[in-house]
């Protein structure tokens, strides 16, 4: 028996134990470890349970994803939960941390569950691509039915240990000293000759057959626009755990599972999986602890501060808010303190944590109520002068240590670093509107910047909760670059003739959350107007903010926005923008064909990626990925802009953006790492395995 799983006997109880750190995947050598475990306890005549546990942080989270393509190795996962639920005597598994996955699969097939309070249950596949493949969903379904069953399968968000006590997926809920409850509660069983209870047998889930096929059927239309194939499948195998005998379902949902495994769409789910766990590895961080930070203040409460407050504030910073105005100070009060409680309305917030939340937020007028911060955002708008300003009052009256940032998009941070007098202490946090939802978080370090400032806004970020990305070589974004150029394909689509809403359409069947023009209203088009884009996309963004269409915050940008922010169709005004650019010799000229404008986007953006990867700026193509799908609606079924050039083939994407070159469509030449990697037989993918970087050693120093 391999020592990553190791069997302690105890009283009349074996204790199995899986010890394969870090996360105790679910990996042969566990596999077979069990297998061996369990066929020794179930021949020993002295054993009458059996309990499995694990060491470490969580009970196990989920497959070894290099044993994603070879599966069939024996045992598999399938094997062994199998083993597990035949087992004539009582399998017990006794949950901390994390079971996700096939770590949850294999509790599922344990007749009983303890789980320590602080543990989380589910199957996030979904963000693999993939579905169960030990039979998790045919036995989720029979505990929790139709309804629950899909939710935890397609949104892959996992329950709490008192949710899964409630569902009936844990059996006890245990506050402290799990190890000893599980012993307790197995050598009870063996004392009360107690069998085993197979999952597979159990049929609470199917009380209401009728309400479980209108379950299956209000999903499959709820989906029916999603261009996932594991959504459907997922709602497959759930109706296929109340219509087919066990072993059957067991069979299909195997089927369901390896016809997912190596679809494109899973290769591409998984890239971007790795794309984002690629980004902590950056030379950057390598040896550096990050700087401690418990309190936040934000200088501006318009919308981008609001949202940094509220991001800052739900996962329990002290925070104040700066704004000399006094409206302009009740106001964000007034908007903060309406998005914590609308959060409440939608039962996200209990009462306390509402009431807590507002309690952190304090208000001042002047910059030295920042006094005692570690860590000062500037959010202000696009306006250099005044945001020196506040940058040299910031740096004269904050401590030597406390970070000093700012949240504009504009390149300009190192002459905010030099207004600042302390420029080591200063870094860019790039926050995307609306700032307390975008996932994605730049962290952008200028020339003079302490060597701990990017460890210390990674940890920042991931406190926040949000995927950080790191620019190099003196680089100011990974996304904006490439956003432009996606938005200057749309710009050129529009003012070649193309509708508004078709442009965006064209973009959203692509797999775009929102189109192009959707996302720069969310955004904020006075915003990205300061940042100067040149060509259309620029011009067109230059004219709207000149035109006092500024986007949804506002109600008006390329759409009109109703109640609740719905698009009601093109804002007026829009029309009368785009004629005069039309007319500008500037801005006119001939245009691009109207058909094919995913393509052309898709091109645009995978040869700005290029750039940026050729001058240094990314550090590797998958960080570019990471961040356009953080940030920026990017359909992660492809994987990001550089994965799906990569699918694609660059030589098809070269000699395409070759052709496009020079017809108005405003792409530019190829960049020369096509024909640089096209030579050498390399790809996108290939510069991401290549690049140098070391892992940071996880040490945390936020709050």
């Amino acid at each position: 028996m391999g020592e990553v799983v190791r069997v302690r006997l105890r009283e009349a109880v074996a204790l199995v134990a899986i010890d394969n750190p870090p996360v105790n995947a679910m990996d042969r050598a566990v596999r077979v470890g069990l297998v061996a475990a369990l066929d020794a306890a179930l021949a020993d005549p002295a054993v009458s349970a059996i309990v499995i546990r694990a060491e470490g942080r969580g009970f196990s989270a989920g497959a070894d994803l290099r044993d994603l393509f070879r599966p069939d190795a024996a045992p598999t996962l399938a094997d062994l939960c199998q083993r597990i639920e035949d087992a004539p005597k009582p399998v017990l598994a006794a949950i901390h941390g994390n079971a996700l996955g096939g770590g949850f699969e294999l509790a599922l097939a344990c007749h009983y569950r303890l789980v320590h309070s602080g543990a989380r249950l589910g199957l996030p596949g979904v963000a693999l691509g993939l579905v169960p493949s030990a039979g998790g969903g045919q036995r989720l379904a029979r505990i929790v039915g139709a309804r629950i069953a899909l939710d935890m399968l397609i949104s892959g968000r996992p329950v709490g240990a008192e949710a899964a006590a409630q569902l009936g997926l844990a059996d006890r809920v245990i506050e402290k000293n799990l190890d000893r409850a599980a012993f307790g509660s197995a050598r009870n069983l063996a004392r009360a000759e107690a069998g085993p209870r197979p999952t597979g047998a159990r049929r609470e889930g199917f009380a209401d057959p009728a309400g479980y096929l209108q379950a299956i059927a209000e999903r499959r239309a709820g989906i029916a626009g999603d261009r996932r194939d594991v959504v459907h499948r997922a709602v497959n195998i759930v109706e296929a755990a109340l219509l087919l005998p066990f072993e059957a379902g067991r069979a299909m949902e195997r089927a369901q599972f390896e016809a997912l495994v190596a679809s494109d769409q899973a290769r591409a789910l998984r890239d971007a999986f790795l794309a984002e766990r690629r980004t902590l590895r950056h030379p950057a961080l390598a040896g550096q602890a990050p700087r401690a930070v418990a309190r936040v203040g934000v200088v501006g409460g318009g919308r981008l501060g609001a949202g940094i407050l509220r991001a800052c504030l739900a996962v329990g910073f002290a925070v104040t808010l700066v704004e000399k105005d006094a409206v302009s100070r009740s106001a964000a009060r007034a908007r903060i303190v309406a998005g914590i409680t609308r959060e409440a309305g939608l039962g996200r917030l209990d009462a306390a944590a509402r009431a807590d939340q507002i309690d952190r937020l304090a208000v001042a007028d002047e910059i030295e109520a920042l006094a005692g911060a570690d860590l000062v955002i500037e959010a202000l708008p696009e306006d250099l002068e005044g945001r020196r300003a506040v940058f040299a009052r910031a740096g004269a009256v904050t401590r030597p240590g406390t970070v000093l940032a700012s949240a504009g998009l504009g390149p300009d941070l190192a002459a905010l670093a030099r207004a600042s007098g302390r420029p080591a202490d200063v870094i860019g946090l790039r926050f995307f509107l609306p700032a307390q939802r975008v996932r994605l978080l730049e962290v952008v370090c200028p020339p003079e910047a302490a060597p701990d400032l990017a460890a210390t806004g990674v940890a920042f970020a991931r406190a926040l909760g949000k995927l950080a990305v790191l620019p190099g070589a003196g680089g100011d974004s990974l996304t904006l670059p490439v956003f432009a150029a996606l938005f200057g394909v749309a710009s050129e689509a529009l003012l070649g003739g193309a509708g508004l809403v078709e442009t965006d359409t064209a973009l959203r069947d692509y797999g775009f959350a929102l189109g192009p023009f959707q996302l720069a209203d969310l955004a904020g088009l006075d915003r990205l107007a300061a940042l100067g884009w040149s060509g259309p996309g620029g011009a067109l963004l230059g004219g709207m903010a000149s035109a006092g269409l500024l986007g949804r915050a506002v109600g008006r940008g390329f759409y009109s926005y109703g109640a609740g922010g719905r698009a009601d169709g093109p804002a007026p005004g829009l029309a009368a923008v785009v004629a005069g650019l039309r007319a500008d010799p500037g801005t006119g000229g001939p245009r691009p064909a109207q058909t094919g404008i995913a393509e052309r986007a898709a091109l645009a953006m995978a040869n700005a990626g290029a750039r940026l990867v050729a001058e240094g700026v990314a550090h590797r193509p998958s960080d570019i990925d990471a961040a356009m799908l953080a940030g920026f609606a990017y359909p992660r079924w492809r994987g990001g802009p550089m994965r799906a050039a990569d699918a694609a083939g660059l030589l098809n994407v070269r000699n395409r953006l070759r052709a496009l070159d020079g017809s108005g469509a405003g792409l530019g030449p190829p960049s020369p790492l096509f024909d640089k990697l096209i030579k050498e037989g390399a790809s996108f993918a290939r510069l991401n395995a290549g690049a140098a970087s070391r892992p940071p050693d996880g040490s945390g120093g936020v709050r």
